[in-house]
């Protein structure tokens, strides 16, 4: 292990290192290549700085407890260094009492030392610690404190002290992982719409509109003229974004890999509003149109009442009405001649799927024992399930949505995948008034951005049920 005064020397070379980079960084026709080389001396020179802090910090407390252990104030008796029945020596330690800023001493030198163990990955506690070098009288002084202290509040003694009677020694236990934020299910490109890219962040596709005209004739009639009509699939790329800034301490302290929880959450929050904006979308000069807000999609309205009403009891329909509607569903898209295959796919809320899969017959049996697997299907075609869909809307915030899509029909178009980028120079406005400058600040921020919209062949490719309230949870 090198020594504090090495230490030194690296941390003066460091510098001179980063003197002579910044001078070039800052010359008159610097490149990037010479500005990224002033920042990896400058983050050589700091780590240089924190070794000998360490270092510096380790040597006081090594002095302090050396101190304690072997000089008494007020001309203390030492006793001498013995040997223990197992052969160990232990340390020579104090015969009578010590003062309180010989043990506010040792406390501090022994909890240092245990979170050093800590860092190496070896769980041992400042009390262990004391045991160890000899102080086995000062740590069962603090143990009898501690008990005493309870009976005196005739609490039941624990075994961890508290923390005035020592219990500050122990190291708060920290896992190294963070837990992640509970999210809904991203749908929308796990049913594999078809894929297309954004050519200078736009997608143009004619389409055919109507057909020409023929049909049968007779002798010396006039035979039928027309012409086909056309319009078109239009693309224009919406960008989604965020950013997170954080200060380059609590990267450097989190026990927890905190830098990579950041880009997972950013990534997933990304995910979880594109996935939301692709079928619910408002259409907006910056957000994509939502696949079931399309104009001509086939619309069902669950909340009908009167002659047109689907449902008796919206929130407890019968088997009967429930299949009923979803052949309606379904003949609504076939019947615009687009044929039914494995790529028809529903997607719903968990309120609406388990009302189906929990139905039972008047045997007990179920009515639809697929949706009870692993890969749950509904009429022959595959189910997604997701809280995405919510299942708090509507008037009576207990309505949710029923959706058939043919996925076939679907086109997603991207410019590019999610891309990363991260500074620790730029200004930032976070919408508070006050600009953040990163530099200055000592922080980092990372930034995730997409672009991306989305299309429907035909908008009759898709069935969606509005205001469905069966599964509710609600009273009225």
């Amino acid at each position: 292990m090198p020594t504090l005064a090495e230490l030194r020397e690296k941390l003066k070379a460091a510098r001179e290192a980063a003197a002579a980079a910044r001078a070039k960084a800052v010359a008159d026709g610097a490149t990037d290549a010479d500005r990224t080389a002033y920042k990896d001396a400058l983050t050589a020179a700091e780590k240089a700085l924190d070794m000998v802090k360490d270092a510096e910090r380790m040597e006081a407390l090594d002095a302090a407890t050396t101190r304690s252990a072997t000089a008494a104030a007020g001309g203390t008796d030492v006793l001498e260094r013995s040997a223990a029945a197992d052969g160990r020596f232990a340390c020579a330690r104090p015969a009578e009492k010590m003062s309180i800023l010989d043990e506010a001493t040792l406390m501090a030198a022994a909890s240092a030392k245990s979170r050093a163990f800590l860092q190496a990955g070896i769980a041992k506690s400042p009390i262990e610690i004391l045991g160890d070098e000899g102080y086995e009288r000062f740590v069962k002084e603090l143990k009898d404190r501690a008990s005493a202290n309870a009976a005196r509040r005739r609490e039941k003694t624990n075994t961890t002290l508290t923390s005035a009677d020592g219990g500050i020694l122990l190291p708060t236990p920290n896992a190294n992982t963070i837990i992640e934020l509970l999210r809904g299910e991203n749908t929308f490109l796990a049913a594999n719409p078809r894929r297309v890219p954004l050519i200078g962040g736009q997608f143009n596709q004619p389409r055919g509109a109507t057909s020409s005209t023929a049909g049968y004739v007779g002798e010396g009639m006039k035979k039928p003229v027309g012409s086909p009509t056309f319009n078109g699939i239009s693309m224009r790329a919406k960008k989604i974004a965020g950013i997170v800034m954080v200060t380059m301490e609590a990267l450097k302290w989190s026990l927890a890999d905190l830098q990579a929880y950041i880009r997972d959450d950013l990534r997933l929050t990304l995910a979880n509003n594109m996935d939301l904006a692709c079928y619910f979308g408002a259409g907006t000069n910056y957000t994509p149109l939502g696949i079931l807000n399309r104009p001509n999609v086939n619309a069902f309205d669950a909340s009908a009442t009167g002659a047109g009403a689907l449902f008796a009891n919206p929130k407890a329909p019968t088997v009967a009405e429930l299949d009923r509607v979803a052949t309606r569903m379904i003949l609504a898209i076939t019947d615009a001649n687009i044929p039914a295959t494995s790529r028809f796919a529903w997607t719903m809320n968990y309120h609406l799927m388990r009302y189906l899969a929990d139905a039972r017959g008047a045997n007990g049996q179920y009515i639809y024992p697929e949706l009870n697997t692993d890969t749950p299907t509904w009429k022959r075609f595959r189910v997604f399930v997701t809280t995405q869909f919510p299942s708090n809307g509507g008037a009576t915030t207990d309505e949710s949505t029923l959706a058939l899509v043919d996925w076939s029909n679907v086109l997603y178009g991207d410019e590019e995948d999610i891309t990363v980028r991260t500074s620790m120079e730029a200004t930032i406005d976070p919408g508070t008034g006050t600009l953040v400058h990163l530099f200055q600040q000592n922080m980092m921020a990372v930034l995730m951005e997409a672009q991306h919209d989305i299309a429907l062949n035909y908008d009759q490719a898709v069935s969606v049920l509005r205001h469905a309230r069966w599964g509710s949870l609600s009273a009225s």
